[in-house]
């Protein structure tokens, strides 16, 4: 049943494509009209996937609970590759969630290049909390090709994307699809905003590229969901563009350092803000809760209030909210807008770094 549902799915997206290329061809201006100055962008799969080949890599992961696989690219001609943090936890993805007061990594990380060549990897950081992990290996005498980082803050919904990884550690496997949903939260940890993508993704895409028409990477292939455990045509990948700031400090540090509150917080409805003495159409987040002798507490915010402004950013999301606090270096002050009993109040809080979840 799976299967044929698969095919059926397949078979959409064939149709879908030829649809699109049959509009590109329509668009063509007829001999002798005026034509427009709008470039024409015909999608040529098999470029990119050449492009992209020489840095997409396969990784193999063994520990004292058995092996794993996934993917990964190239960042640096120097042997830096970024994966994600469960493909070398050591553990399964179902037990990545569970308080255990230590990180386990695998015991042996193997990193197969596209030239067949197996390179042990150390790893020199990671970030459970957005799932990174930053791997070196020996690179020789000839430098490796780096992958060409692009701006998913420009990406549009419905564009269309490729993904490429191992999957069920078929390696160098090329699956095409489109942006579905952008900013999507709640589906793994506190910083989430992932890209929606139909493109397959599969267990072993998990650390591969996803990448736009023009061969650049623009997301980083992690989580599907799926009762079946196989494609389900709803795979997330992590946004580049929130990538670079996490790869550029586990080069430097091996770890990443973020701004904290101490506060826990939920996104609202219409109805929730208009009880409280809130405009429905006014965005805000509700807290939750506040954690003794943490800078939320000692700005005065407190269980209910509602946070409607960072600064002077509108808060629009708790997925929104925890990255712009996190993404500020501790010591920074910042100015918190409430709204209590219907009044408005401005607080300033002094963040202190983010305790590091083991």
């Amino acid at each position: 049943m799976v299967q044929n549902f698969q095919r059926f799915f397949n078979l959409i997206k064939c149709f879908a494509f030829i649809a699109a290329l049959c509009v590109v061809a329509s668009a063509q201006p007829a001999q002798g009209k005026s034509q427009s100055s709008a470039p024409t962008v015909v999608l040529d799969v098999a470029s990119v996937a050449e492009k992209l080949d020489p840095v997409v890599v396969n990784i193999k992961a063994f520990g004292s609970g058995g092996s794993s696989s996934g993917s990964g690219f190239v960042i640096s001609s120097k042997g830096l590759i970024v994966t994600n943090f469960h493909v070398i936890s050591g553990s399964e993805r179902k037990d990545r969630d569970k308080k255990d007061p230590e990180t386990v990594l695998a015991e042996q990380i193997q990193v197969i290049l596209p030239d067949g060549r197996s390179q042990r990897a150390d790893v020199k950081g990671f970030d459970k909390a957005t799932d990174i992990a930053i791997l070196q290996i020996n690179a020789g005498d000839t430098p490796l090709q780096e992958a060409v980082l692009g701006d998913s803050d420009k990406l549009r919904v419905g564009e269309w994307v490729i993904a490429i990884g191992s999957p069920l550690g078929l390696d160098h496997t090329v699956t095409l699809g489109i942006i579905s949903a952008k900013g999507r939260t709640s589906i793994e940890g506190d910083y989430d905003d992932f890209l929606q993508t139909d493109a397959a993704i599969n267990p072993g895409n998990s650390g591969g590229p996803l990448v736009n028409s023009r061969g650049e990477i623009i997301g980083m292939n992690t989580i599907i969901l799926s009762e079946s455990g196989l494609n389900s045509g709803i795979g997330f990948a992590i946004p580049i563009n929130i990538m670079k700031d996490v790869i550029s400090q586990l080069i430097d540090h091996g770890r990443v350092s973020r701004g904290y509150l101490g506060i826990k917080t939920s996104d609202t409805t219409p109805l929730q803000r208009r009880d409280k003495g809130l405009p429905s159409e006014r965005k805000a987040i509700l807290v939750d809760s506040v954690l003794y002798g943490t800078p939320g507490a000692k700005a005065g915010i407190r269980n209910g209030d509602f946070i409607v402004r960072l600064n002077e950013i509108d808060v629009v999301s708790t997925g929104q909210f925890n990255r712009a606090v996190a993404g500020k270096a501790p010591g920074t002050k910042v100015g918190i807008t409430i709204v209590r009993g219907g009044k408005e109040y401005k607080l300033e809080a002094e963040l202190v770094e983010s305790p590091q979840k083991d």
